[in-house]
């Protein structure tokens, strides 16, 4: 093979290969933005806002949010392409047994939440979008409501039990450290190994607590019908808040800014030569 063409061979392996890491650093500042708006909210400083279509809503105000929009969606969706690349050509050699497709279609469903969050910062930034800066799930809700009258409950109930099992398959990654194949934290300091443990452990149990309670409620608007049961990231701390407890809500929001932070670190550490 000609020098030239194993350069260029590289250099196509090493985009690919970036494509994690500004999704990364798109995730972390999302997440990060949202566990803080939850703690301002619950400090009464602010009144709602904390889910991912709030806030492109709160961003799209500004000059600099328009610019931080088109970052955030570029680099999400640089992230889902790089999760539908792992799935599809299985470079962790995950392997074609049952326990292997299952790890490959988690890997799948793990990227529900940042095409939602694709969708969202495209209708915004064209401007066709109604969300709100209070956090409402209005437009989930006339979604939900549009599908129960045209399709049934059928679908409502498959999207809140895609919600659920990717709730589980957060919480199993955290467990389990699954993400450690991804990232090359053995060239840091121990103590940065540490941290980025600890930010994932805490991040996945956020992120696993918060989508569980999302796909729960999206399987009562289907069992009963009813669209209004519908939440969204922000209703999911209120209801933490509300029927929980306030201790619970303060510890799932950190746990949230937790995720943000981890994904900054996943970014830092990412394993980009790995085949």
């Amino acid at each position: 093979m000609s020098s030239a063409r194993v350069k260029n061979t590289k250099s196509k392996r090493q985009v690919i290969h970036f494509l994690p890491i500004y999704g990364c650093i798109a995730t972390g500042i999302i997440y990060g933005a949202i566990g803080v708006i939850a703690i301002l909210s619950f400090l009464k400083v602010r009144h709602g806002g904390a889910d991912e279509s709030s806030l492109l809503a709160i961003l799209d105000e500004y000059i600099i949010g328009k610019i931080i929009i088109w970052l955030i969606l570029l680099g999400t969706l640089c992230y889902v392409l790089w999760r539908f690349y792992e799935a599809i050509t299985d470079p962790y050699d995950y392997g074609k047994q049952f326990k292997g497709l299952i790890k490959r279609i988690g890997i799948a469903l793990s990227t529900v939440a940042d095409i939602l969050i694709v969708y969202a910062a495209v209708r915004v930034l064209l401007g066709t979008s109604h969300y709100q800066t209070d956090g409402k799930p209005r437009e989930e809700q006339e979604m939900v409501q549009h599908m129960l009258r045209q399709y049934g409950q059928w679908p409502v109930l498959t999207i809140g039990l895609v919600y659920a099992v990717t709730a589980i398959i957060q919480l199993f990654y955290g467990i389990t450290r699954g993400y450690r194949e991804r990232v090359d934290i053995e060239r840091f300091p121990t103590y940065f190994q540490h941290i980025v443990h600890v930010l994932a452990w805490a991040g996945y149990f956020g992120r696993g607590i918060i989508l569980g309670i999302i796909g729960f409620f999206f399987v009562k608007a289907g069992v009963v019908e009813n669209a209004r049961y519908v939440l969204n990231t922000d209703q999911a701390f209120d209801f933490i808040g509300d029927h929980v407890g306030h201790v619970y809500f303060i510890i799932v929001a950190l746990a949230t800014i937790c995720y943000g932070l981890f994904m900054f670190a996943q970014g830092i550490a990412y394993d980009v030569d790995r085949d």
